[in-house]
């Protein structure tokens, strides 16, 4: 039976870092907020916040280093990963992460169009929708180190 994982999501970055690598290859780790807002039964109004860890690896970590700050909205595409490891107290944890396959920058109005400013300026030949894919990466995810 065939099987698929991808994830998507529209959020803004709350904190973004990026980790090199002895090989050269680096990633980007980015916390991205997703919000809801519901009422209840008796009309009382309640917003809930999911943060998610977003992993941006290969060409792609390149862009977001460059252009994607803290409060940017941002469009995210990958897959669904976890993993465990042992804490120092030697608990195994598990981590949920999301291995990107795509990113897209936005303005705080929507989808970022060619020569608009920003907080962080796109250049006019950055593509709309940049795609591991159309970089000529074939699978992202073999740049991560894990």
């Amino acid at each position: 039976m065939a099987s698929f994982n991808q994830i998507t999501l529209l959020g803004n970055v709350g904190s973004i870092e990026t980790k090199t690598f002895s090989n050269g290859g680096k990633i980007v780790e980015v916390s991205l907020a997703t919000s809801k807002t519901w009422r209840d039964s008796s009309g009382t109004a309640h917003d809930e916040t999911q943060w998610h860890k977003v992993l941006i690896g290969g060409k792609l970590a390149d862009i977001a280093e460059r252009y994607v700050r803290k409060g940017d909205p941002l469009f995210v595409t990958g897959e669904m990963t976890y993993r465990q490891y042992n804490t120092k107290d030697g608990v195994t944890k598990t981590a949920a992460e999301v291995r990107t396959q795509s990113i897209q920058l936005l303005t705080k109005g929507g989808f970022q169009q060619p020569g608009e400013q920003s907080q962080a300026p796109v250049p006019q030949q950055l593509p709309l929708y940049q795609t591991a894919a159309a970089m000529g990466e074939d699978d992202p995810s073999n740049d991560l180190p894990f």
